[in-house]
């Protein structure tokens, strides 16, 4: 499997969402657009791979709760230098995010979008 960077995941964020009576989570929109941090919002884990396979879809209340989930998640990211494990020890969120701009990538909260214009 071909990695595009060294993160084995990437997340993006959506407030344009909607939830089936199946549960199953259907995004819209290519931008972020969120009007208000109060307002609820879908985050969706990709395989880093140029398929970007969604693995998982977590929601939340609004903005505040899915800061903090993504600043305790994201450091944690297995990458292909790490053996496809996590850093070891887990950066800190400053941490992270100097290894990010060192390596010409952003967080997910610098609006970091994986997916390319078409897919969207």
């Amino acid at each position: 499997m071909e990695y595009r960077d060294d993160r084995m995941f990437v997340m993006r964020l959506s407030a344009d969402f909607s939830v089936d009576a199946d549960g199953s989570v259907s995004i819209n929109g290519k931008y972020f657009n969120l009007r208000s941090r109060d307002q609820a919002v879908a985050l969706v884990t990709y395989r880093n791979v140029r398929q970007l396979t969604a693995v998982r879809v977590d929601q939340f209340d609004n903005m505040d709760a899915a800061e903090d989930y993504i600043k305790k998640v994201e450091p944690t990211c297995p990458r292909l230098s790490s053996g496809h494990r996590s850093p070891d020890p887990i950066p800190s969120w400053e941490e992270h995010l100097k290894w990010l701009h060192a390596n010409g990538l952003r967080s997910v909260l610098e609006g970091d979008n994986p997916l390319p214009d078409w897919a969207v």
